[in-house]
């Protein structure tokens, strides 16, 4: 090999480094938005199936918040903050249960890389009761 080839690779490796860094660190952000998105997801409709399979109101409220809660922490720490709220004022045969769950995403060990250092994401499930099931 010639000095002036071994001169080309050498900047070809400096130039090619940072950016093959940059595309790792965007692929690592991108799945870690993608997996808080997708967990949010999965723990609003968790928490109104849980919420809708209860005989009243205030159980409702206390297993979807659980199932939610439950949902988040047996899947990996993507929330830094979790807000669940359900809604069982229709919990009547034919009613529904809402679960709105807000999930902050911690992304400040990102935040160099020109990313925000949090990102919110809130999903909505909606779980309809039985027609014909019988309430206590």
């Amino acid at each position: 090999m010639r000095r002036d080839e071994r001169g080309v690779m050498a900047i070809e490796a400096v130039i090619l480094t940072p950016a093959l860094v940059a595309a790792i660190i965007m692929i690592v952000a991108g799945s870690r938005y993608v997996d808080a998105r997708g967990q949010t997801n999965h723990a609003a409709y968790a928490a109104a199936r849980a919420a809708s399979l209860t005989t009243n109101q205030e159980a409702a409220v206390q297993a979807g918040k659980k199932a939610a809660e439950d949902s988040m922490t047996g899947r990996g720490q993507a929330c830094a903050d979790l807000k669940v709220d359900i809604d069982a004022g229709d919990f009547n045969p034919g009613g529904n249960v809402l679960a709105t769950v807000t999930c902050t995403a911690d992304l400040s060990d990102l935040s160099g890389i020109g990313l925000p250092g949090t990102k919110t994401f809130t999903f909505t499930a909606v779980v309809p009761l039985e027609r014909h099931r019988d309430f206590p």
